[in-house]
């Protein structure tokens, strides 16, 4: 059972898909170059690793679409959008 600071925490399936598109969108911000990793302090691009989180994401938010109510679901979409929109613009800007 996980435990957070010594106490148990109750994660249910939703929670964790919504942690998990958490994560995946801040790789995907981070892969992208535009924002800096937490490791190390650094700006750097990596667009197969960007494509990879934003491929991953879209496909939990598809899983989740049905379970969430609209106000969810639109902030979802608009996420992995932009996500998307900002790997096509980076992509562009790659030699």
């Amino acid at each position: 059972m996980p435990e957070e600071a010594g106490r148990e925490v109750d994660a249910n399936a939703m929670t964790l898909v919504a942690s998990c598109l958490n994560v995946l969108a801040a790789k995907a911000w981070e892969a992208l170059g535009l924002v800096p990793s937490p490791a190390t302090k650094q700006v750097e691009r990596n667009l197969d690793d960007a494509q990879l989180a934003i491929d991953a994401a879209a496909a939990l938010a598809e899983v989740v679409r049905p379970r969430v109510p609209d106000a969810d679901r639109r902030e979802i979409e608009n996420l992995i959008a932009t996500l998307r929109l900002n790997f096509v613009e980076q992509k562009s800007k790659t030699p």
